[in-house]
Order: structure tokens, then C-alpha cells, then sequence
């Protein structure tokens, strides 16, 4: 699927609600699609560029608001170079004044970068960052999917609608059995994306988690 409308489509026959008077509601459909969509971007985020103008001797780097700093893994300086996130070890993390042993490091701190040393030149910086995936506003712009991740966007999207739909039938739930039978469909659905999920990212042990987000 490329839109909401095809994938609302599909959800609908997943339900076997195709009939000329749907017991799903539209509206209902494209809440638990959004959702979805959400969830997806949690454990999938999109890869995201964003240049930033740095001036020499900045210390503290301000984000821009499409940005968030504690989702930005690789930073790079108007020359191309890398400069290496500081990982906690027993070195001292980057200070806004003063210098560390190894200047060409930074970490996040709220909304800011903060480098190990002013910076040596004015420039262009390049930072690779992870930023939420669009929510689906309509049903003819393209879904914010990375490619080969259909099957698992619409995973989500049928165990969000039953879970949904269960939450509210269970309320009024008067069975015998413990349980209601949309609940069970809904964990189900729910196991049928974790399983989706989990093979997307299996390839992690022999490569870099970087290489499976989209």
C-alpha cells in the first residue's frame, strides 16, 4: 500500500468487513492507522539530515526545532570530519567551558550539542539524526513507510484496531469465557507484529542497528 486509503482498504479485509454496510467505522480505521503509524515510528524512526550553521568557538550547539538531541547519532563538521560521541566511559563528558583530554567528541544535553572544543571554524555542520515518521493526514499522500515495511505497518494497524475495538466491547462483556473473542484476536495481531518487528531487526547481530531504521 502507498496511502491510508489502500491500507484502510487492506486493514478492512483483514476484518472481513467488506461488505456494503462496514461495522468498522472510517473515522475509527484512520485513528488506529495514526496510531500505527506512531508506533511504528518508535521502533522504526526515520534517517534524517539537518545542517546547522556553527560559528568558531561555539561550544553548545542549539537544535533546531525539527530536531532532537538526544536522537542525533553522528555528527560532522563543515570539513566532513566525524566527531566522535562521547559514550560515559570514565573519561569526563564535554564541559561547556574548559577542554577535554580527546576535544573532538560532543553529547546531548537537553536541547543542545555540546562539543568537547570550540569549534575551529565557521561553517556548515552536518548532523545525521533520527526524527519521528509523518502521521498519516489524508487518503492520498504516500505513507511515511520505509520500503519492505508494508506487511509490518499493516500488522500494527489490525492489532491497534482490535485492540482498540476490544477495550470497548469488553465493557459491555457479559460471556462465559473470561475473555472476549476480540481480545484474543487482538493479542493474536498483536503477536503477528512483534513477529514482523523481530525479523526486521534480526540482522542486528551480524551488522549495526543504524543499517535497519529507514
Amino acid at each position: 500500500m502507498s496511502n491510508r486509503l489502500e491500507l484502510r482498504v487492506i486493514v478492512r479485509r483483514r476484518l472481513s468487513d467488506t461488505g456494503t454496510n462496514p461495522l468498522w467505522e472510517e473515522e475509527f480505521l484512520n485513528d488506529a492507522i495514526t496510531e500505527a503509524m506512531r508506533r511504528y515510528s518508535t521502533s522504526v524512526p526515520r534517517q534524517a539530515v539537518a545542517a546547522i550553521s556553527v560559528a568558531e568557538g561555539d561550544r553548545e550547539l542549539a537544535m533546531p526545532l525539527t530536531v532532537n538531541a538526544m536522537r542525533v547519532v553522528h555528527v560532522f563538521d563543515d570539513r566532513g570530519v566525524p566527531w566522535r560521541r562521547w559514550e560515559q566511559s570514565s573519561d569526563p563528558p564535554p564541559a561547556p567551558t574548559g577542554y577535554a583530554e580527546s576535544p573532538a567528541i560532543w553529547r546531548a544535553w537537553g536541547t543542545t550539542i555540546i562539543l568537547g572544543t570550540p569549534a575551529p571554524r565557521t561553517g556548515l555542520w552536518r548532523l545525521e539524526h533520527y526524527a519521528n515518521r509523518a502521521d498519516p493526514v489524508d487518503d492520498v499522500t504516500d505513507l511515511d513507510i520505509s520500503p519492505g515495511d508494508e506487511d509490518l505497518a499493516l500488522a500494527l494497524a489490525v492489532a491497534t484496531a482490535l485492540h482498540r475495538r476490544a477495550v470497548a466491547e469488553g465493557k459491555r462483556y457479559n460471556g462465559r469465557s473470561g475473555v472476549h473473542p476480540i481480545a484474543v484476536a487482538a493479542r493474536t495481531a498483536q503477536a503477528d507484529a512483534d513477529r514482523l518487528l523481530w525479523r526486521r531487526f534480526r540482522h542486528v547481530r551480524s551488522g549495526s542497528l543504524n543499517n535497519t531504521m529507514g
